[in-house]
């Protein structure tokens, strides 16, 4: 000691308090993923609702249900990881609170999920409604928020509402792991690393075998995405300018997924016809406006050089 040297066993047991200092004051653990700390609202936007029966019954699933089931469902999360944590019923209510405050539920996964399945049954269904039991979802995606969106359409998510019949959804990842353990900590362990591969989800129709994939384009998700997400979320070793960054992305693609068409999103999805008809007939309508005036100006040029 008089050397200016702590003995071994000392500097062991000085690391070991302030490890278990830390341990018992962090509200961390697992990083929650419904919401992006510090992100803006969603941009006004308009989605058709998912329209299905159950067991006869019809049922609207809005993008803002499937949002505060996604909510809800990662605050019991954060309730139980705190409890694990001997924290008080106050100081979770804070914490959750001030973790939550001003999150919707609708992330860039949530909101993903909801546009493959709105596209998917649509394009397997047409105008007929689907009966919840006959839909059934492949998803690459071990997201909780895309997970607990399909999870609140097939009904096979707790705690979803009046449901009688469910559909069914399975994980397989791209390279071929099947997930049967569904549980946001389970999901947890897949998602350190993913690429463009994993948001994709194939919606089939169970009754007649019809299946149609949705695959999110190029250039949808942001140069450096996954590697900021893996920094902010999985390693937490980012500066506060790439969580200003990645939050900025993160914005962005939630964005997209509200408010652009199919077509823009998704891999083989084309514009629809009618939307180029409109658009020559525009360029149509416009060009006979332009001749019709110039002949009135001619018309009238004659009309007073005969006149005069």
């Amino acid at each position: 000691m008089r050397s200016g040297k702590l003995p071994l066993k000392a500097v062991a047991v000085t690391i070991m308090a302030l490890v278990l200092m830390a341990l018992s004051t962090a509200s961390f653990s697992i990083p929650v993923d419904a919401h992006m700390p510090g992100a803006k609202a969603p941009p006004a936007f308009e989605l058709s609702p998912i329209v299905i029966t159950d067991d006869g019954t019809e049922v609207e699933i809005t993008i803002e249900d499937v949002g505060n089931y996604h909510n809800e469902r990662m605050k019991e999360f954060k309730r139980d990881m705190l409890k694990k944590q001997n924290k008080t019923e106050e100081e979770i209510d804070k914490i959750i609170e001030k973790e939550f405050a001003g999150s919707t539920g609708i992330c860039p996964c949530s909101s993903f999920a909801f546009r493959a399945a709105l596209l998917g049954i649509s394009e397997l269904w047409g105008d007929e409604i689907p009966e919840r039991a006959d839909i059934k979802f492949i998803t690459r995606r071990p997201t909780p928020g895309a997970t607990q969106c399909l999870q609140y359409i097939t009904g096979t998510g707790p705690g979803v509402p009046d449901v009688k019949s469910k559909g069914e959804l399975q994980m397989i990842l791209p390279d071929g792991t099947e997930v049967t353990d569904l549980s946001v900590k389970n999901l947890k362990k897949y998602m350190v690393d993913m690429n463009l591969s994993n948001w994709n989800i194939v919606i089939i129709r169970k009754s007649t075998g019809d299946e149609f994939e949705v695959q999110v384009k190029e250039g949808v998700i942001p140069e450096g995405f996954f590697e900021l997400r893996k920094k902010v979320k999985v390693e937490k070793t980012a500066t506060p300018e790439e969580i200003e960054e990645f939050r900025t992305q993160w914005e962005a693609v939630r964005d997209a997924f509200l408010t652009q068409p199919d077509w823009e999103l998704f891999e083989g999805v084309e514009e629809p016809e009618e939307e180029e008809a409109d658009v020559v007939g525009g360029a149509i309508f416009f060009s006979i406006l332009v001749i019709g005036l110039g002949l009135l100006v001619v018309l009238s040029l004659r009309v007073r050089v005969k006149a005069r």
